[in-house]
C-alpha cells in the first residue's frame, strides 16, 4: 500500500513539473538563437545552404556566414528556398546545429520600399510649386521681415510685342 502512494505522488509531482521543464529547454535552445543581416553572396540548391555577407559590428569587418535550410526553416516574404536570389537581403534567425553548423530557423526576405510607379499623366496634372515667403531671424536691430521672391518673368514668344 505504501509503495502505490509513493508511485502516485511521483506520477502527480511528474504531471506537475513536466510543463515547467519543457517551457525550461525550450528557453535554453532560444539562447543559442543568434540573428544575422546580409547580403546573400552564393547559393547551394544542392546542399541547400546559402553563404551571407554581413557586417560584424563587434569587429566593423565584413564576414561571411554559411547557414544551411532543412524542413523546419520558416519563410517571411517569400515561399520557399528556391525563391532566394544572389544580391538578395536577408534576416535570419539562426542556431548552431549539429557538426558546427549554423542552421536557418527563419528567414525573412528584405523588401526595399519601392516609391509607386509614376506616369506621364500624373507629371502632366502636377502642379508647380510656389515661391514661399522667407522669413529672416529677428536682429538686435528690430524684429523680423518677410522677403517674397518673385519669379522672373517669362520670356516673350516670337512676334510678340514686349
Amino acid at each position: 500500500m505504501n509503495f502505490r502512494r509513493s508511485l502516485a505522488i511521483f506520477a502527480f509531482v511528474m504531471l506537475i513539473t513536466a510543463p515547467w521543464l519543457v517551457a525550461f529547454a525550450q528557453e535554453a535552445n532560444e539562447i543559442n538563437m543568434q540573428w544575422v543581416w546580409g547580403e546573400v553572396v552564393s547559393l547551394d540548391s544542392q546542399a541547400k545552404t546559402v553563404i551571407l555577407k554581413y557586417l560584424d559590428y563587434e569587429t566593423d569587418q565584413e564576414k561571411e556566414l554559411a547557414l544551411v535550410i532543412d524542413e523546419k526553416t520558416t519563410y517571411e516574404n517569400i515561399k520557399s528556398f528556391d525563391e532566394i536570389k544572389v544580391k538578395d537581403i536577408l534576416s535570419i534567425d539562426y542556431a548552431a546545429g549539429p557538426e558546427d553548423k549554423n542552421v536557418a530557423k527563419n528567414i525573412s526576405l528584405e523588401k526595399p520600399d519601392a516609391l509607386p510607379p509614376v506616369s506621364a499623366q500624373d507629371i502632366k496634372d502636377a502642379k508647380p510649386v510656389l515661391a514661399q515667403p522667407i522669413a529672416k531671424p529677428e536682429t538686435a536691430a528690430g524684429p523680423s521681415t518677410t522677403v517674397t521672391e518673385t519669379p522672373p518673368p517669362a520670356p516673350a514668344a516670337a512676334g510678340q510685342a514686349q
